[in-house]
């Protein structure tokens, strides 16, 4: 393979970029782009798996906001540290900045999502606040998800004491009476301390020991409680705002159908008034229409009564002009004779 051709990793995190919608069409292209080249790699490219939405999602935030993600592991690290050395009012405060941050990059998660044009559903949604909470209680989980190549959401432990009973979250085992504190008598015989009240506070300090750990237990069962009933808010929260943004936007289209509807039934309004003044302008021409047809056919009959009448007067001033010249012509003849 020459080196002006793409990685493995180069190519699997253009991939991973890609909502799930499009990644397999993309997966397919680019190994059979590989195949005549490098068929090896075209066979790694092909058999790399579609995400989820939350997955896509999760990738999104690693590869955009890989700063935001290290706070993410950097917090994990803090916070399982304080677990093991039972820093109990530390690991209140770092649970408390986990909810916080937890909370701000599943919102970026949505942000991201969204400008992407593939908005995360309450589901979704969910599974990303699991999957980071997951990345900060396993640093497999966190390596995973800085990686950016997730393909299904993480699945969390237990948070805070996720390891109680482990190694991690075991105390240690106090020394009891043959620990080497007790002494024996002056003379050396037998094993029975010779200072009763030494042996005394030995047993105390056990006991002490042993309810600083009980208690410990104790407290780290409560936060774990507490921020399992803190997500459990949280995530209802989130569904709550979620679900009243979904309603705004349903009151809101359901207010621009209703302004659209009164709308077309104005224009129907204005439609029908406009067609009915149109009729009775046009029945109006009709009826002008037949009276000046009348006032032609009358005005026609007048104008044909007038010719004759003409004619008639023509035809009489004719005869009148011919009588006359006949009596000039006879007055003459008579005067001559």
């Amino acid at each position: 393979m020459t080196t002006s051709e793409p990685t493995f990793d180069q190519v699997a995190d253009e991939l991973y970029r890609l909502a799930p919608q499009d990644f397999t069409a993309a997966r397919n292209q680019r190994a059979d782009e590989l195949k005549k080249t490098d068929p090896q790699l075209a066979r790694r490219i092909r058999a790399l798996h579609r995400p989820t939405q939350a997955a896509w999602a999760a990738n999104l935030l690693a590869h955009q906001h890989g700063d935001l993600i290290e706070q993410l592991l950097e917090l994990g690290r803090a916070l399982r540290d304080a677990q093991e050395h039972l820093a109990g009012e530390q690991l209140r405060e770092l649970v408390e900045q986990r909810r916080a941050l937890v909370r701000a990059l599943t919102g970026q998660a949505e942000q991201d999502a969204a400008a992407a044009g593939h908005p995360l559903g309450v589901d979704a949604v969910a599974d990303v606040d699991r999957t980071l909470g997951a990345a900060l209680a396993d640093p497999d989980a966190g390596r995973a998800l800085a990686a950016g190549r997730l393909t299904a959401p993480l699945e969390p432990v237990w948070w805070p004491g996720a390891a109680a009973g482990g190694p991690a979250g075991e105390p240690g085992r106090p020394a009891g009476p043959q620990g080497g504190t007790g002494r024996t008598s002056a003379s050396g015989r037998g094993s029975r301390p010779a200072n009763p009240p030494a042996a005394s506070s030995s047993k105390a300090s056990t006991k002490a020991k042993g309810r600083s750990a009980s208690q410990a237990a104790a407290e780290r069962k409560r936060l774990r409680e507490q921020e399992q009933a803190r997500d459990a808010v949280a995530a209802a929260e989130r569904a709550a705002s979620q679900a009243a943004g979904h309603l705004k936007d349903a009151e809101r289209a359901v207010a621009d159908a209703e302004a659209a509807r009164r709308q077309a039934a104005g224009e129907a309004e204005q439609a029908h008034a406009a067609l009915a003044e149109a009729e009775a302008r046009d029945a109006r021409a009709q009826e002008n229409l037949a009276r000046a047809g009348e006032q032609v056919q009358a005005a026609q009959a007048e104008a044909r009564a007038a010719g004759d009448k003409a004619g008639r007067a023509r035809e009489a001033a004719r005869q009148a002009a011919e009588q006359l010249r006949g009596l000039e012509t006879g007055g003459h003849s008579a005067g001559s004779g």
